[in-house]
């Protein structure tokens, strides 16, 4: 899973001017290497973890607006969650047997 975040102002990631990020689903990996960079600063921690699932920098991400910051970390706990991003068009999921009950 993913989720893309139109920007509300552009920034520079690793030397590149975008309008949108797309943030990937976070792994254990990414929770335990975060954890390890931000040595105990929860703020910190959040920072690494967006910039890693985004793949930039925590520099570059002191560029974003609060805004825009914002709207990452709303996706963040959305792909943390497994839920689908809010105009995800996925089909939904038939089971292939009755349901108890």
């Amino acid at each position: 899973m993913q989720d893309t975040i139109t920007l509300a102002k552009p920034i520079s990631l690793n030397g590149i001017t975008v309008n949108q990020v797309t943030l990937r689903e976070p792994t254990v990996g990414d929770h335990l290497a975060a954890r390890k960079m931000a040595s105990g600063d929860d703020e910190q921690f959040e920072l690494h973890m967006l910039a890693n699932l985004v793949g930039a920098s925590p520099q570059d991400l002191h560029q974003l607006t609060l805004r825009d910051y914002k709207q990452l970390q709303k996706a963040y706990l959305r792909l943390s969650a497994g839920a689908e991003p809010a105009d995800s068009q996925q089909p939904a999921v038939v089971a292939d047997r009755p349901l108890p009950g």
